[in-house]
């Protein structure tokens, strides 16, 4: 199980890798990523909208506890459009503005989760074995926004920016 300690770093990590691209990503936030249709900011969007995992968790424990499944995996591009949409007349710095602002609030609700709800074992469609929440955490803030971090980066890159 990972540690709050280490829950926290994760997320301070990635505020501080997006907040490391802030000024390049402000320059060229229509360059479209090396794979898919998105765009820098279509990434960014989707980042800002998972920077807090605390609604996350709250929705997979409320899951665990009923007993119902989670939601298949192909409902993430509907989701995904949800969170592009709803971002749609924000500037790329608004957006690294909501971004930083939910990976604050992460840091202080995560602080004040109780250790059966981190240490909760689940099991999603995605994955093939079950996994603790704070493990999911750590992951989530780790390579999943290191991917998509990186995909802009790279972006950003090819654009000069």
């Amino acid at each position: 199980m990972a540690t709050r300690e280490a829950i926290v770093q994760a997320i301070r990590n990635a505020d501080a890798r997006g907040e490391a691209l802030r000024e390049r990503i402000i320059a060229a936030p229509e360059a479209p990523l090396a794979e898919g249709e998105w765009r820098v900011r279509d990434a960014l969007s989707h980042l800002s909208a998972r920077a807090n995992p605390l609604p996350l968790i709250e929705m997979v424990s409320a899951m665990a506890e009923s007993g119902a499944e989670p939601p298949a995996a192909d409902d993430g591009e509907a989701m995904n459009a949800q969170q592009i949409a709803e971002r749609a007349g924000m500037s790329a710095a608004e957006i690294l503005d909501e971004m930083h602002a939910a990976y604050e609030e992460a840091v202080a609700g995560i602080n004040a989760l109780d250790d059966e709800t981190l240490a909760r074992s689940i099991k999603l469609p995605i994955m093939p074995n079950a996994i603790e929440m704070s493990d999911l955490v750590v992951m989530s803030m780790g390579m999943h926004v290191d991917a998509h971090l990186g995909d802009i980066e790279a972006a950003l890159d090819a654009a000069g920016a």
